[in-house]
């Protein structure tokens, strides 16, 4: 159940930036391709990705802080 404690939180954190991403309208002109959900996607995951990574740190030193503190 520990590694489910540790997860959680950066992988909701993943999740809610992709979810805001995909209800920024895009940027680019109509019919330029680049205003499918895909591309969206693939595009929100230079956000998505260092998000659950710093989340994912901050959830593992918050464990740590716990287990040390008893």
């Amino acid at each position: 159940m520990k590694f489910l404690e540790i997860i959680m939180l950066p992988v909701v954190v993943y999740l809610v930036i992709c979810f805001i991403g995909l209800l920024i309208p895009p940027g680019s002109p109509e019919g330029s391709g680049y205003d499918t959900v895909g591309w969206t996607l693939l595009v929100v995951q230079v956000y998505a990705v260092p998000g659950f990574l710093i989340a994912l740190m901050v959830s593992l030193f918050a464990n740590r802080k716990k287990k040390i503190a008893g």
